[in-house]
This record gives structure tokens, sequence and C-alpha cells, in this order.
């Protein structure tokens, strides 16, 4: 296996100091649905549902302001943006375990329009520093840490909740976000590709047109699908163990989709020349429909599960890297920001369409209509970039993603 290009990146001035302080603020940030949902079950004796209308109202926070996030650190660099996410991180989850159910659903909106931006800081500086070369390398590094940050943050709040307290967790989830905030604060790494630093004057205001590029939306669609199927099939391994009689398994089951997920994004980073991002979120889809028919049995299910868990990260990394080689200097911040929102969205949908298709049917179709519907989405991304590769040659926005989708 060759792994030299991940020593060329971490070894790249303050990209390891950079990767380890993102990967804590992703464990922060990726805690916050099970953190939430503990705190309003736990601490204020509501019911799932009630906690999760909460989550919900976090996730549009989000949504919304992660484009808005990128689009300041496009003008004014990391260190200001950071500074006022950390200030509302820190209220929230300070005086969020004494909030009455009222007052912590409109406050969870706040807490997503300033979530801190650890996921976006990361992608960006690997964007401006990272030669376009070793690009889907460093994506796919970003991926792995991701990929452990899921296995470590929700695990380890829910442990504090169960075994302390909410109020604990919530706290103590709050502090990692101001030791991991203020790393990244101190750090400010550049995320502009100008010159004169992220001190200097800010930058212009580009239209929306210069910077929304129509190769950018298949790139939106295959990230969208990707973690519509993840989120989706998480939903239906639990379902699945538990109408089998084996729900004490699905931790296990899970733990092996993130292993099979972290060895993927390993082996896809020493590609030379890695598949194209539409095509690798499409085999997503298409595998996690075997799945549906090995719930019965956990074992089986862990095999089932072995190809569409290896290659999400994979798929992350390439719609990541993808997406930063679109954004043009000056709009990196929104365009990864957008991106970012994208990722919600699947997540937003995903879970919730397994879930009802479950009550509605059982565990198998979850696994096929969720498959399906990713392999769909990811089919349409893939249909209009061979379009886009098609058109005249004079028309500059196809880039890199469009040449590789002509090969």
């Amino acid at each position: 296996m060759r792994i030299d290009g991940y020593r060329k990146v971490v070894t790249q001035p303050g990209i390891g100091l950079l990767m380890l302080l993102g990967f804590f603020s992703k464990i922060a940030v990726v805690a916050i649905p099970v953190v939430m949902n503990l705190g309003v079950v736990f601490g204020l004796d509501r019911g799932f549902g009630a906690a999760g209308l909460v989550i919900a109202l976090w996730t549009v926070g989000v949504a919304v302001g992660g484009p808005v996030q990128g689009r300041m650190m496009d003008k004014y660099g990391v260190r200001p943006v950071l500074i006022v996410s950390l200030t509302g991180q820190a209220l929230f989850w300070g005086i969020g375990p004494s909030m009455s159910y009222g007052v912590l659903s409109v406050a969870a909106v706040g807490c997503g329009l300033l979530n801190l931006p650890g996921f976006a800081v990361v992608r960006l500086r690997l964007a401006v520093a990272i030669p376009e070369e070793q690009r889907h390398t460093a994506f796919a590094l970003d991926a792995m840490t991701s990929n452990i940050s899921y296995m470590v943050g929700p695990a380890l709040g829910v442990t504090v909740a169960t075994t302390v307290s909410s109020d604990v967790s919530m706290r103590g989830l709050g502090l990692i976000v101001a030791l991991a905030g203020a790393g990244l604060a101190l750090l400010n790494p550049q995320v502009r590709d100008s010159a004169k630093g992220a001190g200097s004057e800010p930058a212009p205001r580009m239209k929306f047109r210069e910077w929304f590029k129509p190769a950018l939306v298949p790139v939106l669609v295959a990230t969208t699908a990707t973690t519509l199927a993840t989120a989706g099939y998480e939903t239906a391994i639990v379902g699945g163990l538990r109408d089998s009689g084996q729900v004490e398994w699905a931790g296990l089951v899970l733990t092996v989709c993130g292993l099979c997920s972290f060895i993927g994004a390993l082996l896809y980073g020493t590609l030379k020349r890695p598949p194209h991002f539409a095509v690798i979120s499409t085999l997503v889809g298409l595998t996690t429909v075997v799945g549906g028919f090995a719930t019965g049995d956990w074992r089986l299910l862990c095999l089932a599960m072995v190809l569409p868990a290896a290659l999400c990260s994979p798929s992350f990394a390439a719609t990541g890297g993808a997406a930063s080689g679109l954004a043009p200097a000056g709009a990196r911040g929104v365009v990864m920001g957008i991106y970012s929102a994208s990722l919600t969205l699947g997540n937003s949908i995903g879970a919730p369409l397994s879930g009802a298709i479950q009550d509605a049917r059982s565990p198998l179709w979850a696994f096929v209509v969720i498959g399906l519907t990713s392999a769909a989405l990811s089919g349409v991304a893939l249909g209009w970039t061979a379009w886009l590769a098609r058109r005249p040659a004079a028309e500059p926005q196809s880039g890199p993603v469009l040449a590789d989708a002509a090969a």
C-alpha cells in the first residue's frame, strides 16, 4: 500500500496540528444530536419525539448557518468566525441544562446557526494548502478522521449521559467545543487564496453566478445521496436486528461499518487516479440494497455491509475534493458551507425516511428504498456531469471534475 502520500500531507506546515484540532472539534459536533436527545429525554423528562423536534431545529440552524459562516470566512478569515461561534456555543452549552423545553427548542436553532465550523475549516485549509495532485489523499485523511469522530463522539456522549448525568454530558460537550475551537482560533489557518493572508482586507463579494457553477450541482446531489444512504442504513440495521431478536448486536455491526469505512478511505487516498465521485456514490446506494436481505443474522449483515460502508468515506472524500476544486478564490467558504448543508440534508432525510418505511413495511424495504433512492440521485449526478462534459470546450466551468467524467 502506498502511504507516502499521507506523510506528504501531514508534514505540510501546520496541517498536522490542524487535523488534530479538527478531529476534536468533529468529535464534539457529531455528538451534539445524541447529547441534545438525551438532555431532553433524561434532563427534561420528555419523550423522544420532543427530543427529535429539538434536533430538527438544530439541523435547520446548521443548514442555514453553514453557508453564512463560509461567506464570513471568505471575507474576514477563520478567527472572527470562530470567536463568534465559540461565544454562542459557550452560552448554549453552559446554560442549556437549565433551560425549559420551549427555550431550549428556540436556542437550538441559534446553536445550529453558530455551530463550530470544524469540518469546514479543515476542508477549506486543505483546499488552499495542498497541491491538486495530493488533494484526494488529503481529503481521504479528512474522511478518516471524520469517520473516527463518528465512532467516538456519540458513544462518549451516551456513556457520560447514562453513567453520570445528561447535564454533565452537555457541559462536557461544551468544554470540548471550547477547547477545540479556541485551538483553531489560535492556529488561525489561512483559508483564502490571498497572498496577504488571513489579516488582509475583506474579499470582494462575488455574484451568485460567479461561484455557483453548473458542475457544482452534481457534487451536491451525490453528497446528499451518500449521506442519505449512510444515515438510512444505520437506522435500518438497528430496526432489522430488532425484528430478528438480535438488537444487542447492532453496536457491533455499526462498529464493523465504521472500521470498513475507515479502511475504504485509507485505500482511496493511495490511488493515483481515483474513480469519479458519482460512480462511488452510485455504488454506495446499490450495495446498500443487499443489506436488506441479511438482517436475519448479524454475521451475514456484517458481511453485507462491508462494501457500502467501505465506499461511503471515499465518496465523501471525492465529493469534498470536487467541491473545493470547483470553488473559485474568494468563494471557497460559501461553497464548502453549501457542501456541508448538503451533508446535513442527506442526514436529515435518510434516517426519518428509513424509519418511516420500517414502520409502514419492513427493514428489508427500508434498505431497498434507501439504497435505490441514493443510487438514483447519484445516477442523476453522473448523467449531469457527463452532459456537462459534452458541452463546448469554451465553457470553463467544467474543471477537473468534468475531465474525469469524460475520461
